[in-house]
């Protein structure tokens, strides 16, 4: 699983990598040999003006095919960072659930799948 991480308006620091390696290994690291890629980009939303709001974004691309888009805003990039893991993992679960079910779709019916 190769993961990206990019930062706009603030600084990426180690520490921050390395938790958002930790993460996101916790949060998808069953579904790895499904994951081509992960992109992590964190912004301050208010940038140089003030506030506290911190963004993450999280692009998940699939194999074979796919990606998943999810983002997350708090006040620290940890916070924002675990909202947005979970979000990832909860949808890319459902989209390979989603995947499953339409390839075991066209073999029940050739089965007969239903008994009347």
């Amino acid at each position: 699983m190769r993961i990206e991480i990019t930062a706009q308006n603030m600084v990426l620091t180690d520490a921050l990598r390395e938790l958002v390696h930790t993460r996101l290994h916790y949060a998808l690291g069953r579904l790895a040999r499904r994951i081509a890629a992960l992109q992590v980009s964190f912004e301050d939303v208010h940038g140089p003006r003030g506030g506290v709001d911190v963004e993450c974004r999280i692009q998940v691309r699939l194999r074979p095919g796919g990606a998943v888009n999810v983002s997350a805003t708090r006040v620290h990039p940890g916070a924002a960072l675990g909202e947005a893991a979970q979000r990832a993992a909860r949808c890319v679960k459902s989209r390979l659930r989603r995947r499953w079910m339409l390839r075991r779709r066209p073999q029940a019916a050739l089965t007969g799948g239903s008994a009347v």
